[in-house]
């Protein structure tokens, strides 16, 4: 018997993490989904799991942020590989629209891994449609050959950029949000944005929850005291990796090889603190980064469609 209830943070976020292991590329900790749980006005976070004889074999997800565009809901189910065509996806599915449909929900948002034509099946057959395509690849710390790249970051710096970061800055309230100020600009422009950004309250908020934050990590190009460009990468301690959550460069400075330099210097970084590796996503449509990556030696792994569903057509 299937039976499907709220998860509770205290008794199931462990076999929900277990769970999300399974069918994401990297392993998922119960402390992760408490810091993504993390409150905020307007911000939503239901989870619901799925138990057969106390295990979770399925979850679903409906969330949204408050830099969400108005009506815009995050929904994403999946189950466990072993009691996967057993009806208890379209149990979840239900339920979570059920919910959906008392909210004042006009646009679903969800992703499937690109490797995987059966989820992508079901989530089409409910009217899910591909929006856009989000590359997965890696850079294998031990084996990056730095020696192609000398002199990029000095030339750059030579031409009137000062690469600091955000512990050389002091960390203070005025750096993290003049890093605010270019986060939101830059991340604006990239194709696959939502169409919103974090407010500064919880920007910084979460930088002062999360346990992936190093100020060090968060990289900055400079023209004089102004911030020009930015590589902001995260240290997951249960995989010694960094994840790249995004590089960009303001317009008016692009052309000058700054967004390389930048990541050269999460490259050396993450060589500082021992890592073992670099996790990047970049969207389809962003062939400048796509191709700084591929100079740089990142591999490609299984990405993620990211499908769109009118609410009208979601049942």
């Amino acid at each position: 018997m299937v039976i499907l209830r709220l998860a509770d943070d205290d008794r199931d976020y462990e076999g929900v993490a277990a769970l999300l292991s399974e069918l994401e590329p990297e392993p998922i900790t119960a402390a992760q989904l408490r810091e993504w749980d993390m409150p905020a006005p307007d911000k939503l976070r239901r989870r619901i799991a799925a138990f057969v004889d106390g295990q979770v074999v399925g979850y679903s997800f409906v969330g949204r942020d408050v830099f969400d565009s108005d009506g815009r809901y995050e929904f994403w189910v999946g189950v466990s590989p072993a009691w996967q065509r057993q009806g208890i996806g379209r149990q979840l599915y239900d339920e979570a629209l059920a919910f959906v449909h008392q909210q004042p929900a006009t646009e679903l948002t969800s992703g499937v891994r690109d490797n995987n034509p059966a989820a992508l099946r079901f989530a089409e057959r409910r009217g899910f449609a591909i929006s856009h395509h989000r590359f997965e690849s890696t850079l294998d710390l031990h084996r990056f050959d730095a020696a192609p790249f000398a002199g990029v970051v000095e030339a750059v710096a030579a031409d009137n950029i000062r690469f600091t970061n955000l512990a050389e800055e002091g960390d203070t309230e005025l750096a993290r949000r003049k890093l605010h100020q270019l986060n939101t600009a830059v991340s604006l422009e990239e194709p696959g944005s939502s169409g919103g950004f974090p407010d500064f309250d919880t920007f910084n908020r979460m930088f002062d929850t999360v346990a992936w934050f190093r100020p060090a990590g968060q990289i900055l190009a400079a023209d004089r005291e102004q911030y020009v460009g930015l590589a902001a990468v995260g240290y997951f301690a249960n995989t010694n990796s960094l994840y790249n959550m995004i590089t960009g460069v303001d317009r008016a400075y692009r052309g000058r090889h700054i967004a390389l330099a930048l990541k050269l210097l999460t490259i050396q970084y993450a060589q500082s603190i021992g890592a073992a590796y670099i996790r990047t996503h970049n969207d389809s449509r962003n062939g400048p980064m796509l191709a700084i990556n591929r100079k740089l030696g990142y591999q490609p792994r299984p990405g993620e469609y990211r499908l769109r569903c009118p609410l009208r057509s979601a049942g």
